[in-house]
């Protein structure tokens, strides 16, 4: 199990601003949904204000996402290039509209998590699309 490191360590060390979101992110994927709404209503009560709510985590390993995953067959792998809370940039060659809602699945790698999720696609450039997340959609 991984040693608590204490704020004296990260003040010694110097760290930027992508490895810790990366950091929380990864404890908060971890956690249960009430352990989520816990911390959630802990942040809130502290009067968080929200300013860096939608803040995009740009991944340095992109991953692996599948679109639409019980009929979806084609074998191209499309990837995750950025996250946020509420959306996603997914690199691909795939031909997509503005406004067409779609279901991708992924997995987060450190902690093998799955997701499934049913989105709309707010824009698209000649290497990706940007994907709103409208709701989770319960796992298989």
């Amino acid at each position: 199990m991984e040693q608590p490191i204490e704020l004296m360590d990260y003040q010694n060390r110097d760290i930027d601003e992508i490895e810790v979101t990366s950091r929380l992110l990864n404890m908060i994927l971890e956690m249960s949904l009430e352990q989520q709404l816990a911390l959630l209503k802990q942040l809130d009560a502290t009067g968080y204000d929200g300013a860096r709510r939608h803040a995009r985590i740009h991944l340095k390993a992109p991953w692996a996402v599948f679109f639409d995953p019980e009929t979806d067959k084609a074998s191209a792998v499309d990837l995750i290039r950025d996250i946020s809370r509420c959306g996603m940039f997914i690199e691909t060659s795939r031909s997509f509209s503005v406004g067409e809602k779609i279901s991708v699945k992924f997995e987060v790698p450190s902690s093998r998590k799955s997701y499934k999720i049913l989105g709309e696609i707010v824009r698209f450039q000649k290497k990706g699309m940007g994907v709103k997340f409208i709701r989770r959609i319960p796992v298989d």
